[in-house]
C-alpha cells in the first residue's frame, strides 16, 4: 500500500502530516501542538482577512444586543440572528468559510440568549477567536473519527484522548491570533508563539 493511502482520506492536504504525527505519537504533546498549529496558521492565511473583516461586523450587531440588554431593552435574539444572516449573504466569501463565521457568530449569540455575561468591546475578537476553532475542530477534529483504521492502527480511544490534550495549548494560540487580527484586521502577520525556552539548570542551585 502506498504511504499515502494510510493517512486520513477526510482530512485535506494541510492536515495530513499532523494527523500522522497524532498517530505516531512520536513527540511530546506541546510538539505535536506546534505541528497542527502551523497546518491551521496556513489555512487560516489561506483563507485570507474577509472572514476577519465579516467577524468584525458581526461582532458590532452583538455589542450592540449586549449594550441593549444590559440597558435593560429588550432584545429580539432571532432578530438577531436574522441580521447575521443577512450580513453573511452580502459578503463575497467562500460558502464553506462563510459558514465558519457565521457559525461563529451564532454560538454567541446563543451564549447571549442564554445569559452568559460577554464584555461588548471584546465581542469583535471572540467571535475571530470563535472562527478560528471552527476551523480547527471542522477541518480536524471532527474528521478524524471518520475512517474506521487509522494509521498506524491507533484506535479511536488513544487518538481522542490525544486531541483532547492538545486542545487547552491549540485554543490558546486562537486567543492571541484574535487579537492581533482584529487589530490589524488581516491575518498576514500572524506568527506562532516561540517556543519556550528550558531553563538551564544552575548546578550550584539548592534543588532539595
Amino acid at each position: 500500500m502506498p504511504d499515502g493511502d494510510i493517512f486520513h482520506s477526510g482530512l485535506s492536504g494541510l492536515y495530513q502530516k499532523p494527523y500522522r504525527i497524532l498517530c505516531e505519537g512520536k513527540f511530546e504533546g506541546n510538539e505535536c501542538g506546534r505541528i497542527i498549529t502551523r497546518a491551521l496558521l496556513t489555512d487560516i492565511k489561506k483563507k485570507g482577512a474577509d472572514p476577519i473583516l465579516l467577524a468584525k461586523r458581526m461582532g458590532d450587531i452583538l455589542a450592540q444586543g449586549i449594550k441593549d440588554s444590559g440597558n435593560n431593552q429588550f432584545v429580539d435574539y432571532a432578530d438577531l440572528s436574522r441580521k447575521l444572516d443577512r450580513l453573511a449573504q452580502q459578503t463575497n466569501i467562500p460558502n464553506r468559510t462563510k459558514s465558519l463565521v457565521l457559525d461563529a457568530g451564532k454560538s454567541i449569540l446563543h451564549d447571549l440568549r442564554y445569559g452568559q455575561r460577554l464584555d461588548s468591546s471584546k465581542i469583535q475578537e471572540l467571535v475571530i477567536e470563535r472562527y478560528m476553532q471552527k476551523i480547527y475542530v471542522s477541518n480536524f477534529e471532527e474528521r478524524i473519527p471518520l475512517t474506521p483504521k487509522h494509521h498506524t492502527n491507533v484506535d479511536q480511544v488513544t487518538l481522542t484522548e490525544r486531541v483532547n490534550s492538545l486542545q487547552p495549548d491549540i485554543f490558546s494560540q486562537f486567543s492571541q491570533w484574535a487579537n492581533k487580527a482584529n487589530i490589524n484586521e488581516d491575518v498576514a502577520n500572524l506568527k506562532r508563539t516561540r517556543r519556550s525556552q528550558i531553563k538551564e539548570i544552575d548546578l550550584e542551585e539548592n534543588l532539595l
